[in-house]
This record gives structure tokens, C-alpha cells and sequence, in this order.
């Protein structure tokens, strides 16, 4: 069995830039985010779903479920009728990106993607964001 590609999976999805939107890699998150990072995607390990392993004689395959979370605006900010329209736009270039990034690394490929918009608690802050979960199987 080889191992795991998880670490260059991260690397892939942080380093693509998606609209103007900053990105920390899991080693960079921090809960406390200033306007000035706004918008800021982070990527998390998923905190809901189940990590799933199948092992078929020498296949084996992991499913990784990984969370984007785009921080777009302080609620106090405005209502979704500002900010809408752009968090849409946003989501639009990252279907165009993931069209184009089939396959985060040479052993995994994207087999799911779930946007959701909508308020968001981090840190001591609420934030309108756009809540990205993204399934990607990787073959060991």
C-alpha cells in the first residue's frame, strides 16, 4: 500500500485561486479573522459525514471529505441581498476551476462537491459564507 496523498490534496485545493478570495491551508487556520482577510477560504477536515475505507483485494481507496469554508462578510455588514450576487459569482468560478482540477493529485479524483450559502459562527464573529464540501477519493 503507498501512501497517503492527503497532505498534496490540501496543497492543491489551497494554492487554487478561486475569485479574490485568500486561502489557508489546515496548518494556517486561525479563528480569529480580521476584515482585511475578508473574503478568506479555509480549509478544514470535514466535521460531519463518515471517512470511508474500502479495501478490494489490492484496491484500496479512501474518501476524504474536506471543508471549504469561504468567509465572505460580517453579517452586521449588510443583508444577503448585498452580498448574494457575489457569493454566487464565487461559486460559479469554483465549478469552473473544479471542471478544469478533476484530480487534486496523480492518485485521487473528485467525486463530490455540495455548495451551501448562508450565516456562518467562527471564532467570536458571524459571517455570510459559502460552505463547500468536497469528497475526493484517493486510490493507495
Amino acid at each position: 500500500m503507498s501512501e497517503s496523498a492527503i497532505d498534496a490534496i490540501y496543497l492543491k485545493l489551497s494554492k487554487t485561486k478561486i475569485g479574490n478570495a485568500k486561502a489557508r491551508n489546515i496548518d494556517k487556520v486561525k479563528v480569529k479573522v480580521t476584515r482585511r482577510d475578508l473574503p478568506c477560504r479555509m480549509l478544514l477536515p470535514s466535521t460531519t459525514g463518515d471517512l470511508t475505507f474500502v479495501s478490494f483485494g489490492t484496491l484500496n481507496s479512501i474518501d476524504w471529505v474536506i471543508r471549504d469554508l469561504c468567509l465572505w462578510a460580517p453579517i452586521q455588514s449588510g443583508g444577503v441581498e448585498k452580498h448574494a450576487g457575489s457569493m454566487v459569482t464565487y461559486i460559479k468560478d469554483y465549478v469552473a476551476k473544479l471542471k478544469t482540477m478533476r484530480n487534486p493529485s496523480a492518485q485521487s479524483e473528485i467525486v463530490g462537491v455540495a455548495f451551501a450559502m448562508g450565516p456562518t459562527p467562527w471564532g467570536d464573529e458571524d459571517y455570510w459564507a459559502i460552505d463547500t464540501t468536497l469528497t475526493i477519493r484517493e486510490i493507495l
